[in-house]
């Protein structure tokens, strides 16, 4: 062997030392007793127009003034709210924004419905919540960014979806965002992923700092799916926030930085490893296949109805490579009462069947968009599943 031979796995050694992968080990796997389990026991379809596909990026349930619950969804093709009523699936109406002009609203990507004067409009290309009506007149406006050039260092980006929604608490609107990247050890505190808005006076402070345990020494979680902050609205007003690379669920007030942390991990899930390279020489090839490969957790949801939670978790694929189509994940919801106590689990499939961003909750039971191998782009086609016990 040459020198240079010797000389280069000498220097490989050291920097593979340098190296931080944090391990978030799963301490209860193979230890929970399931005593429940999700079963199918219902379908609503909901005919659409021409002009609408399934899939649609945000939805919001409401209830109308005459006490009907109504199922509302954005088409980000023509940039309007459909209402349906969510009880007999019949078409009520859809309000029109602009794109251009004095009320333009360029790519809505989330609401609020406080009422029908004002719906609160999260504007993606300008950072900003937009204050607005059913007519689509534009009232005001909210930044959720600074003018310096460097925010996103220090301030979240947003992601909405069904299963991360605005929430309204006390007068005040929460958004949860994200970082898009690693966040160094010196900056994690620095960074705070929620924005609370007062609707009073539409003033913005952020809280929320990623825990240190899963996120911190450098850890590399690259790629923006790791550092998905998925939240919920407990039934006394604590946020439950669920991080993909954590088995534990962490409970904090909308206005402080202070975390209860609970266990509300899989009986099945494994250790989870952030990428073994420093983030600055991580190829976009390695982060996409790190991410398919480990168990993920993704949405919490509070059931009022049933008083219980539901989190998902999506399994990772070991032989996953950079090509591997992210819906080949399996799909599992964990069961767990109102105290974070374990009840079960169901694999209900893959993301082919299933677009599970689309998940809400109603008497019925746990709504979850159906995509399936007969999928009938007329209709958005949700499955509902019920709680069975086991026992």
């Amino acid at each position: 062997m040459t020198k240079y031979a010797y000389f280069l796995i000498f220097i490989l050694s050291i920097s593979s030392c340098t190296h931080y992968t944090i391990k978030v080990v799963n301490e209860k796997k193979g230890e929970l007793t399931a005593t429940h389990e999700l079963v199918i026991n219902g379908e609503k379809k909901f005919y659409l127009d021409s002009v609408t596909a399934p899939f649609p990026p945000y939805m919001q349930l409401i209830t109308d003034s005459s006490g009907n619950q109504l199922l509302t969804f954005l088409n980000p093709y023509n940039n309007s709210i459909y209402f349906y009523n969510y009880t007999d699936t019949n078409y009520i109406n859809r309000i029109q924004y602009y794109r251009e002009g004095a009320n333009a609203i360029l790519k809505p990507a989330g609401y609020y419905i406080h009422n029908m004067d004002s719906i609160y409009i999260y504007n993606m290309p300008m950072t900003e919540i937009v204050l607005s009506n059913n007519a689509g007149t534009v009232n005001g406006k909210i930044s959720l960014r600074s003018n310096d050039p460097e925010w996103p260092l220090y301030l979240p980006q947003y992601l909405l979806s069904t299963v991360n929604p605005i929430y309204e608490l006390d007068r005040h609107l929460i958004l949860t965002g994200q970082s898009f990247f690693s966040i160094p050890k010196q900056d994690l505190s620095k960074f705070r992923f929620s924005a609370c808005i007062d609707i009073q006076n539409n003033q913005v402070n952020y809280f929320h700092t990623y825990p240190e345990e899963v996120y911190g020494k450098n850890s590399n979680w690259e790629g923006g799916l790791p550092t998905q902050v998925y939240p919920a609205l407990s039934p006394n007003g604590s946020l439950v926030y669920s991080f993909p690379p954590s088995h534990n669920l962490y409970i904090t007030n909308y206005n402080t930085d202070q975390y209860k942390k609970v266990y509300g991990g899989s009986n099945n899930a494994n250790t989870i490893r952030s990428i073994d390279r420093e983030a600055k020489n991580t190829l976009d090839e390695l982060v996409v296949a790190h991410y398919l490969q480990q168990d993920m957790y993704a949405a919490v949801l509070y059931d009022k109805f049933r008083n219980i939670y539901y989190r998902f978790l999506l399994k990772g694929l070991p032989g996953a490579t950079f090509s591997t189509p992210k819906e080949e994940k399996p799909i599992i919801i964990i069961i767990m009462d109102e105290n974070f106590n374990y009840l079960g689990e169901t694999n209900i499939g893959t993301g082919k069947e299933w677009n599970w961003n689309n998940t809400f909750i109603t008497r019925e039971g746990l709504n979850i968009e159906y995509i399936g191998d007969d999928l009938n782009e007329d209709y958005l086609t949700f499955k509902i599943f019920s709680l069975n016990s086991i026992n």
